[in-house]
């Protein structure tokens, strides 16, 4: 049996325990990873992946770590893998992931954007709703609202990417619910896309009047000045991330 995966530190996050687990650290088989993102982040991608049959010392999210680890993901390249228990962060939030895919088809507005702009979270869930379902549920809106508290935007299913790829148009929750005729992703929980928003609305609520505060360890001109920086902030600090000002 291959190694169980040790992350490089666990934080916490809205409740959800965060093993990190950088692949661009940890890449003895040289998967091809993505860059660094460009522009701004703006939003969040909720997907759904099945569960696998695993041993009684792991857990679904490092399962799926190490199988991208070893190859066996194809292209697939996400920011977060989270089940039941815990998440597991495979690339840092500045960069970009591979997720929003449909296969043969590709453009600016749809797989591109997708994974040049927004920060993909796989959750990991087997369909019959049971309590590791509710609970993997409950863990991607938990870390979804801490995304969306951090870094703002719009919460997007992979459908969203897929119709605007296929020239469809509405609004995001439109688009989110629109049957692609491809993936219909996330699939566990497009059906029932209104209450997971409103999930991660209340999670996002729940933070309404409790402080926040920032440390601003550095200020650049240019972009990717600032990039280099934070490579190095996130060493030590992984939720450090880029604010851009005008």
């Amino acid at each position: 049996m291959a190694a169980i995966l040790i992350p490089d530190n666990v934080i916490s996050c809205n409740g959800v325990s965060i093993n990190c687990y950088m692949l661009t650290g940890h890449n003895p088989n040289k998967i091809s990873l993505p860059s660094v993102r460009k522009g701004d982040c703006i939003g969040v991608t909720i997907h759904n992946t099945n569960r696998v049959n695993i041993s009684a010392n792991t857990t679904q999210a490092e399962q799926y770590t190490r199988a991208t680890v070893n190859r066996n993901m194809g292209t697939v390249r996400v920011h977060f893998y989270v089940d039941d228990k815990c998440a597991w962060q495979n690339l840092p939030l500045n960069c970009q992931s591979w997720h929003a895919g449909q296969s043969g088809k590709a453009d600016k507005n749809g797989s591109e954007k997708g994974n040049e702009s927004t920060i993909s979270i796989e959750c990991i869930m087997g369909g019959s709703g049971d309590e590791k379902d509710i609970k993997a549920r409950d863990n991607a809106a938990r870390l979804a609202a801490h995304l969306l508290d951090s870094y703002g935007g719009e919460l997007y299913t992979h459908n969203y990417w897929c119709n605007v790829r296929n020239g469809r148009t509405g609004t995001v929750d439109e688009l989110n619910m629109l049957d692609d005729e491809y993936k219909n992703c996330p699939v566990f929980i497009r059906p029932k896309w209104a209450e997971f928003k409103g999930l991660v609305e209340s999670y996002r609520k729940s933070q309404t009047g409790q402080a926040r505060y920032f440390v601003q360890v550095g200020a650049f001109a240019d972009r990717e000045n600032a990039e280099n920086y934070l490579a190095e902030v996130k060493k030590d600090y992984p939720g450090a991330f880029i604010k851009a000002f005008e």
